[in-house]
């Protein structure tokens, strides 16, 4: 839940005339809007100057807490967009305070006298309000349950735990300062060490010896398909690290779920990232990187730098000739041009190349994936592709393709992972048997809860293995999950009640019952 204000608005009133200020406060409302839809976030209500905003409700997505801490960054940004304009035009700056914190509610129809409106009741709204009044203006500030969630993502500082009005428990508050460089689960993982791989022998050595192949000039093709949390993105980082050892280049596009209808954003993200560009670099200095990238490539420039720099939305210099094509066939021209690029590369070296999340992918990623498949039998390319079950790939079979289906781990290699996670000391049977039961075989569902466990006060460590410290109360799903959880009952749409009928009668019942 998102709390936004405008920072010392009744100073605001006094400075402006009426219309002006409403004016100035629907140009405010409307930048916050347009960041708003970019993450699905939802407006619950317009408090005067504010806006109340919820990220779960009424569409669950595995990444609210991150998109709710994204949306607060990003009105920043608007707000200085804003204030260019409103300064030159009225002589005024708005500044904006943000509150967040994660937390259950009730939502439901509120009000009376034909006057209606869906609101989320519980301690969640009035936490997100208090922390809204605690933060300086233009800042984003996040409790303690929401920093959890997001961290690893974002940079934040620790603000201790200030007082908080009708709050009788202390909450640990933080300000996120920023993004950080991580793109995703693995790569916060990283930091703190990844749960050593279980199973999937197979499928690594299916790998493995398509790598081979690929070094050999038969470029290959593999789809890893599998539900989230089953271990695509963990399988693919052991065949990085491995190509990495051998000195060998490999690259990462990743696909966004913000991002599903920005024309070739994972292309974009990738070759910002392959340029280095620094943050405030003048667009004449991103243009001649871009020269010398496409130079040390072999590609003619002429050709190339007027069709990349427009997609990289850098101005084209005048001594190269206008782009006088028409759309479709500029767009063309940039897939062939892109295409060319990573074919120039593998004729030096072996690459690796892998596409993730293509179920977010754009339709012109992937027109360009489909392009660049027609020349991978002849280059030295592994493409690994990553993807879940609903996503279905457009293009016809081919002979250097191969689609593998990772499925969940059966009992004893989830037992062998919660060692892993314990770092080898045994647990309790009762609570490797309700671990086991209750994750379904789904890695990250296995480790999450077992981190949960670690963190709690059920076990403490005796003797080189962990022993219950009371009765063993029913585990409840972690709080690193709940998002991803919801998500899925939430696409299940109109069955979606069937299943929670099915949670209140326990994980088996009779069809009769239901």
């Amino acid at each position: 839940m998102l709390f936004c204000d405008l920072a010392d608005s009744t100073r605001l009133a006094g400075q402006l005339d009426p219309e002006d200020l409403r004016e100035v406060v629907l140009a405010y409302q409307a930048s916050c809007v347009e960041v708003l839809q970019r993450f699905d976030g939802h407006i619950a209500q317009y408090l005067g100057d504010g806006l109340l905003v919820y990220f779960g409700y009424p569409q669950a997505h595995e990444d609210d807490a991150q998109r709710a801490v994204h949306t607060g960054l990003s009105i920043l940004d608007a707000m200085g967009t804003l204030n260019t304009r409103l300064e030159r035009d009225k002589s005024i700056r708005l500044a904006v305070r943000i509150g967040i914190h994660t937390g259950p509610v009730v939502v439901g129809t509120m009000g009376s006298g034909g006057r209606h409106e869906q609101l989320a009741l519980g301690e969640t709204p009035n936490l997100a309000a208090r922390l809204q009044s605690l933060a300086a203006p233009d800042t984003v500030v996040i409790s303690e349950t929401t920093h959890r969630l997001v961290q690893g993502y974002f940079r934040c500082d620790d603000l201790g735990s200030p007082s908080l009005k009708g709050i009788e428990t202390p909450l640990r508050v933080y300000r996120v300062v920023a993004e950080s460089a991580a793109q995703s689960r693995l790569d916060v993982a990283a930091t703190t060490g990844l749960t050593p791989l279980v199973g999937r022998e197979h499928e690594g050595g299916l790998l493995r010896e398509r790598w081979a192949q690929s070094r050999d000039g038969l470029g290959q093709v593999v789809l890893l398909s599998g539900e989230a949390g089953i271990g695509k993105s963990r399988l693919v980082r052991v065949l990085t690290e491995r190509v990495a050892d051998e000195g060998a280049p490999w690259l990462t596009l990743r696909c966004s779920p913000y991002h599903t209808n920005s024309a070739f954003y994972p292309v974009i993200e990738h070759l910002q990232r392959l340029l280095q560009w620094p943050r405030h670099e003048t667009p004449a200095a991103r243009l001649d990187t871009l020269e010398q990238a496409l130079r040390t490539a072999g590609l003619p420039l002429a050709e190339t730098v007027p069709l990349l720099a427009v997609l990289l939305s850098l101005p084209v210099p005048a001594q190269y000739p206008p782009l006088a094509l028409s759309p479709q066939r500029q767009k063309q021209k940039t897939l062939e041009a892109l295409v060319a690029w990573l074919l120039a590369e593998t004729a030096r070296q072996p690459v690796l190349a892998v596409w993730e999340d293509l179920h977010w992918a754009d339709p012109s990623t992937l027109e360009l994936l489909e392009l660049l498949l027609d020349h991978v039998p002849t280059a030295r390319l592994l493409l690994v592709l990553t993807a879940r079950p609903e996503f279905h790939p457009s293009w016809t079979p081919r002979s250097y393709v191969t689609q593998l289906t990772l499925t969940r781990l059966p009992r004893h290699q989830s037992e062998e992972m919660v060692l892993r996670v314990t770092g080898g000391k045994p647990v309790p049977t009762e609570v490797l048997a309700q671990v086991v039961a209750k994750t379904d075989g789904i890695p990250l569902f296995v480790e999450e809860l077992v981190k949960t466990i670690l963190e709690g006060r059920l076990m403490q460590e005796d003797a080189g293995r962990y022993v219950l410290t009371g009765p063993l109360p029913p585990l409840t799903i972690p709080a690193t999950l709940q998002d991803a959880l919801m998500a899925r009952l939430d696409r299940l749409a109109v069955v979606k009640e069937v299943a929670q009928l099915g949670a209140v009668l326990g994980r088996e019942f009779a069809y009769e019952l239901l």
